[in-house]
């Protein structure tokens, strides 16, 4: 299982004129990370450019004369119509809320809660490989935790395909070898 930090959320908007941010969060454990105090790193390539190209986001950067904070260190966190709503230090006005819009939120895996026994997190999945009998079919690059099921971002010959991760289509997830076992229906791949 990696050390990398795992990601915790994503900032879907700004909210207000303050700088407030919704969160869109990607844990179970939104209620015990999401608290007044706690720092989450931002990690996105993407942070900081709110979604636009890179000479947009250098130009903002220029005219606001302060590059976009590394982390976030929260000062208040809500549930807010099914997101989080966070005012956090780093973040003084909607001009720097906007600019942060996509980027995604992580913490260090020692500050989750414990896992049961057997208990893994969908960020464990990244980098292992999805088989289908002796066949392997691409390596996992990115988990989107969607509310019908996860999907799994895999590499595959070099282009992207997204499967469910679906408990009636894995066979058997073995974190030793670095393999998912699935059982894919026909023609998934072919998409």
């Amino acid at each position: 299982m990696s050390d990398a930090p795992v990601i915790v959320a994503r900032i879907a908007r700004p909210h207000g004129i303050r700088g407030g941010l919704l969160l869109e969060a990607e844990t179970d454990h939104a209620e015990a990370l999401f608290r007044a105090g706690r720092r989450l790193r931002l990690i996105d390539a993407r942070a900081g450019t709110g979604g636009r190209t890179d000479a947009t986001a250098r130009a903002d950067q220029r005219a606001s004369g302060a590059p976009p904070p590394r982390a976030l260190t929260l000062d208040t966190a809500r549930l807010h119509g099914g997101r989080w709503l966070v005012e956090a230090r780093e973040v003084a006005d909607r001009t720097v809320a906007e600019r942060l819009r996509g980027a995604r939120l992580a913490v260090p895996r020692e500050e989750l809660p414990e896992l049961p026994d057997g208990g893994y997190l969908l960020h464990d999945l990244i980098g292992m490989s999805v088989c289908e009998g002796d066949r392997t079919i691409g390596v996992i690059r990115e988990v989107y935790d969607q509310p019908g099921a996860p999907l799994l971002a895999l590499d595959v010959d070099g282009r992207e395909r997204l499967i469910p991760f679906e408990a009636e289509l894995v066979l058997e997830l073995d974190f030793e070898a670095g393999e998912v076992r699935m059982k894919l229906p026909d023609g998934l791949l072919d998409i």
